[in-house]
């Protein structure tokens, strides 16, 4: 199960995905949020962050694959 805070593989889907890839160097996201938004027609998405990047953007689950787990990604003090 992916999680807030995973690091994905963004797959080369589709062409906006393999564009990002080759182009962009963005192969590798973190997990912001996983929702159900509106124009996913009601299937899970997953809000991804480019690493080293600000870049955002929403994906589904067909679309990523599991990088890095973050078990734990709250300081602990």
């Amino acid at each position: 199960m992916i999680k807030v805070g995973d690091i994905v593989e963004l797959l080369p889907t589709n062409n906006r995905n393999r564009q990002l890839r080759s182009q962009e160097k963005k192969l590798y996201w973190e997990v912001l949020q996983v929702d159900t938004p509106i124009y996913l027609q009601g299937k899970l998405g997953f809000m991804l962050k480019a690493v080293g990047s600000s870049h955002t953007r929403w994906a589904e689950a067909d679309d990523i694959k599991i990088h890095e787990f973050r078990e734990n990604t709250y300081d602990v003090c």
